[in-house]
């Protein structure tokens, strides 16, 4: 003889909502990407094609770990390829600065690729490129806001940070300082890229092998 069940109607419903949930419900997002505040440029690198979220393993998590040299090098080389223009830079330095900071493992890497070197090998890449003239002085008045600023002199990149701050391509942090020997960031290379790219620093850009 069958057991008798005592609420058949309910019965019902709840094997009905177990198995909505098991089969019909759609799987959740790791992350709600959109609710980090590098999202966007991440966004727009891959529209453009130069990065992948999928393939460059980019998650909430991910984007506050520092950028290994080559993934900023392939990244930036995907940048360099990005323009339809004709090259009017020198092929090999253009090489050299792309891989300053990204040297590969086997001749005994940079851990990391810091904030000071990541800013001014753009400057010196738009340079190179004659987008930036060579040799350019320009006041202080952006960097010295910062109360960190003095770190960029020994390594000569005060100049270079000033015209990336004047431009609003790089920005420092909340506390008032710029961090230059800070680990560079996938959340703050993404920001650093597209922007760099937005506002012209990257016309005309040969490609580089």
């Amino acid at each position: 003889m069958q057991p008798k069940i005592k609420y058949p109607l309910l019965a019902l419903l709840v094997g009905a909502t177990l198995i909505l949930m098991l089969v019909a419900s759609p799987a959740q997002p790791a992350m709600a990407k959109e609710s980090h505040w590098a999202w966007g440029p991440v966004q727009k690198l891959a529209g453009w094609g130069l990065i992948s979220v999928e393939k460059d393993n980019i998650s909430k998590a991910t984007l506050e770990q520092p950028i290994p040299p080559l993934q900023w090098q392939r990244w930036l080389q995907q940048c360099l390829k990005a323009d339809k223009g004709p090259g009017r830079g020198p092929d090999q330095q253009l090489k050299y600065w792309r891989d300053a900071d990204s040297v590969p493992e086997h001749m005994g890497p940079r851990s990391v690729v810091d904030r000071g070197y990541a800013v001014a090998g753009l400057v010196k890449t738009g340079q190179l490129l004659g987008v930036v003239p060579e040799g350019i002085t320009t006041p202080l008045i952006y960097v010295q806001q910062f109360s960190d600023w003095q770190e960029l002199e020994p390594r000569g990149l005060t100049v270079a940070w000033e015209l990336m701050l004047a431009a609003g391509i790089v920005d420092g942090y909340p506390d008032g300082t710029l961090r230059p020997q800070a680990p560079l960031t996938r959340a703050e290379a993404a920001c650093l890229l597209a922007a760099w790219l937005e506002t012209g620093l990257a016309l005309s850009v040969p490609k580089i092998d």
